[in-house]
Formats: structure tokens, sequence, C-alpha cells
């Protein structure tokens, strides 16, 4: 049996484990199991019109109203025939016999009546009219006549009137179509309706009837409605109009609205385009200038033949399309971040010249030279090149051998060797001062000394002056260019600066310049 368990007891061995048949449900004592209300959990399937009722282990589903008359309820809740005639609870007369029917019951006479009539419900023979079937039993052109049973046919012959004409068999009269025929009885503009044995003639939608001539006339709606049919223009046309939109619009989906044509979609314009109520305007991008003559293509502005065009670039401008391009000498320069501006390339600190190792590289604008400065006997170089704007310098200092009274009785202290470039003064008004020598005062008291200073090589065609000057307490003696001078140039200035005292000179310093003209400054 079901051992400790209330239904079902499985051995396993050490133990033992409950379970419940179907239906139920296994309590919290894991021994003991109850029934399952599938009404209350749910889990019946009962349809609607119908009750739940839980039984032990299951549930049924009991019908909510009752079958009706001629049917009784089965344990399963279904509606079920009830055979009056095998129970015996009809009321069918002797002379009939009891038939069922779902829900009730006939009762049949025994005796049958022949073919041409029927059977009322006490049993009576009638003859039935088969004339006034449905099935019309004649054939077409013959009159039904019913007779006791049964019917006979006979052949009419009909007499059509104006407007009808027999069919094809002769036996009936149908209408005549009048206005299927080729001829128009209506004539043109007109509707020909037909009816029947007749037919009537209308106007087309779009004419009227002109009581004069009697015809149909086209409706000019253009005319008799103006400004009420069409957005933009009306076009009458025979029986109808239609409408039109001005340039710059295309008619809209009811055939009345005229809306705002894209003519950008149709790419009319050579580079950009701006689509505007009834119309469009084309414009060009940057560096571009809309055509005068069509407005429509787009071209190039030569910003370099522009009046600005000789201020965009430093050296020399080319016109690309939509834009330009500054270019610098193809030696010597290179073009600045901005573009525009050309920058000297300082060979010397770039380390890019070819000078040899007993040269010394002195740059210039757009190039370099390659200058051998050796200093004289009994001088040496004092230091390291000194590097200035534009200038590099090379100071040889007199340097005396012991007892060599000729050097030390020698009035030149230094000789310097300074490289200095210029542009090409393209409008030269006035004199450029370009050197400045400035001269240190000797030990011997200022009042006694006398300064001068004096080109003594070098100064082709007078092209340079020098002239003393007194600056924040010092003299200094001021090379000016007076003269114009187109470059490539090179000349080489021997500077003398003398200082005089009873009127000897008792100390001299000389100054080589080279000085390299530039064809082109920036």
């Amino acid at each position: 049996g079901g051992g400790p368990c209330s239904q079902q007891c499985r051995d396993t061995g050490s133990s033992y484990v409950c379970s419940c048949f179907v239906g139920y449900q296994l309590l919290p004592d894991g021994i003991t199991c109850e029934d399952i209300n599938e009404c209350i959990t749910g889990t019946h399937n009962c349809g609607i019109g119908q009750t739940c009722v839980n039984t032990l282990g299951s549930f049924r589903c009991q019908r909510d109203t009752s079958c009706g008359t001629g049917y009784e309820l089965t344990d399963d809740s279904r509606c079920k025939d009830i055979d009056e005639c095998e129970t015996g609870t009809h009321n069918c007369p002797p002379d009939f016999i009891c038939q069922n029917t779902p829900g009730s019951f006939r009762c049949r006479p025994k005796l049958q009546c022949m073919s041409g009539f029927i059977q009322d419900a006490l049993g009576n023979c009638i003859d039935i009219n088969e004339c006034l079937s449905t099935n019309m039993p004649c054939p077409t052109g013959q009159i039904c006549i019913n007779t006791d049973g049964s019917f006979t046919c006979q052949r009419i012959s009909p007499s059509c009137g104006r407007g009808y004409h027999l069919n094809e068999d002769g036996t009936r009269c149908i209408d005549v179509d009048e206005c299927s025929s080729s001829n128009q009885p209506c004539g043109e503009g007109h509707i020909c309706i037909n009816a029947p044995g007749n037919y009537r003639c209308e106007c087309k939608a779009g004419y009227t009837f002109d009581v004069i001539s009697r015809t149909c006339i086209d409706i000019n709606e253009c005319r008799r409605y103006p400004g009420r049919l069409c957005a933009h223009k009306c076009e009458n046309t025979p029986g109808s109009y239609y409408c039109t939109c001005t340039m710059g619009f295309k008619l809209s989906a009811d055939g009345r609205s005229c809306e705002d044509l894209n003519e950008c979609e149709s790419n009319p314009c050579s580079q950009e385009c701006a689509n505007v109520y009834g119309s469009y305007q084309c414009y060009c991008r940057r560096g571009f200038q809309l055509s005068d003559i069509d407005g429509i293509s787009c071209e190039d502005i030569d910003e370099c033949a522009l009046p600005t065009g000789g201020h965009i670039c430093s050296f020399q401008c080319i016109n690309i399309p939509g834009s330009f391009q500054c270019t610098c000498p193809s030696i010597g320069y290179r073009l600045a971040p901005n573009a525009r501006n050309c920058q000297d390339i300082d060979e010397c600190v770039a380390e890019s010249h070819n000078c040899s190792f007993n040269e010394t590289c002195f740059n210039i604008q757009g190039g370099f030279r390659c200058l051998s400065l050796e200093c004289p006997e009994n001088y040496r170089k004092s230091g390291d090149t000194v590097r200035l704007e534009k200038t590099d310098t090379i100071r040889c200092i007199k340097s005396c051998r012991p007892n060599d009274v000729s050097c030390l009785l020698d009035p030149v202290h230094t000789i310097s060797h300074t490289v200095i470039s210029l542009p090409t003064f393209r409008e030269f008004t006035r004199p450029e001062e370009i050197i400045f020598l400035r001269a240190i005062t000797p030990t011997y008291p200022a009042n006694q000394a006398d300064i001068i200073f004096d080109i003594t090589e070098g100064n082709l065609r007078d092209s340079f002056d020098i002239i003393k000057r007194y600056m924040d307490g010092m003299t200094v003696g001021v090379v000016r260019q007076v003269r114009p001078i187109i470059g490539p140039f090179h000349a080489i200035l021997k500077l003398e600066m003398n200082y005089v005292m009873g009127g000897v000179v008792s100390h001299r310093n000389i100054v080589n310049v080279h000085i390299f003209v530039s064809e082109y400054w920036f």
C-alpha cells in the first residue's frame, strides 16, 4: 500500500518519498495529500457560459442555463435532444406517424398525396399551382395554365409598341436602345440617356443649352468664374478648363493651386543655388564671382590682378581657380607660415652652405658668401665671430712680438671685417643710414684728441659717405647710402677711425665692410 504515505510511496533504500495522485498536492508534512481546487487556482478549462464545480481529484463544468424545450442536460453538462417519438411524449393522431426532429418532432400522415398535390396539416391533399412558382415552368413566349394536379403551356404572339421590338426568339418585346446607334441622335456636345421605350438628350458637363440655336455650347469657366478656379492662370477647353502656373511654380496635386518650384533640384547654377519663392538665386564659392552675362556661371576672381593684389604676396602672386598662391624666389628664400611673406634662409645657421673649413660663412639675403678673412701679421682674432642682425663681424687686434718697436709704434690697433646685406631700395628718396661706428675714447683727455672718420677704399660711384655724430656721450661715425644701387651688387668699403692728437694720428681702427646688395628683400 502507501506505507507511511497517504497515497503513493517510493522506497529510496535508506528512506522513502511520498507523492500524490493527479488532482492532489502534498502537504508540508511530506505525507498527507489534499485535493487541489482547480476552480480556485484557475487551472480548469471550463468555457464561457459554464461554471466550474470542484470534485475530489478533479472538477466538472456545469452549464449556467438550461438546454431549452426538447433537450435534456447530460452528466457531462452537454445538451442532448429528447426523442419524443421513442419516449412516447408526442401527440400525433392515430393516422399519423411520429418523426423526431432536433428539439421537437413532426407528425406525418400515413396516406401520401399524388404528384402535383401537397398535404396540409390535417392530411388533406391540395393542388399545387405550378404557374405561380418562381421556376417559370413554361418556356419564354408561352403562358402557363394551371390544371388539377398539373399545368399546360400555351404559346402567345406579342405586339410591340413604339420604342420596343421583339427579341431574337420573337417571344417578347424588349426596349430599343436608341443611344447605342452610330448616328448619335442627340448630336455633338450632348449626352444620350436611354429610357424604357424612349430616350432623352442632355448637355455634357461643361456645356449649356442655347435656346436660340437649340444646341449645347461650351461654358467658358475661366470667364464665368474669374479668379475662383485657378490660383494663377485658367485656360478654357471644350467642355472643361485647366489651370497653369507662372514661371517658378508648379501645379499642385489638386490641379488648381500652385506651389513653389525648387529649381535648385535641377542644378541650374554652376556652383551654389538658393531657392527663393517663385525663383532661385545663384551664388559662388569663395574666390569666384557671378557672371554679369548669364547670372548663372561662376568666374574665377584673379586676386593677383585686383588693386590690392600687389600687397597680397611679398614676392609673386599666382592666381589659381578660386584662390591664389604666393611664391618666393627659387633660391635662398622660403614661404613664411602666413603663406604670403618670404623668409630668408640662413644657410650658415642651417649648415646648408658649402664653405670650406678655412672659410667663414656669411649669410646674405637670398644666399650666403664664403669669405676667407685672415688677420695680417702682428694681429690675432679676438674671440668668436660676433653675430649681429644682418651682419657678421670678425675683429683682429694688434699683438706685437716682444721688442718689435715698429709694431708697437704702428697706430693701427684693430682691423675688423664686417659683412652687411642691404636691399635694393626701389624708391630711393633720401640717404639711408646703414653702419654706425662707435668710437672708444683713448686714455688721454678727450679735449686733446680729435676723431676723424673716413672712407678710404671701395666707394664706387660715390654711393656712400660718412658723417660724424654725437650720440649718448659717444662719438659715432655714420655710414650712409646716398645713391640708389640695383642688386645684385658687392662692394668692400674700407673705413678708418683715426684718433688725432696734436696733428698726429695716435690711434687708428680699420673696418673693412663687405656690402652685399640683394635683388629681393623681404
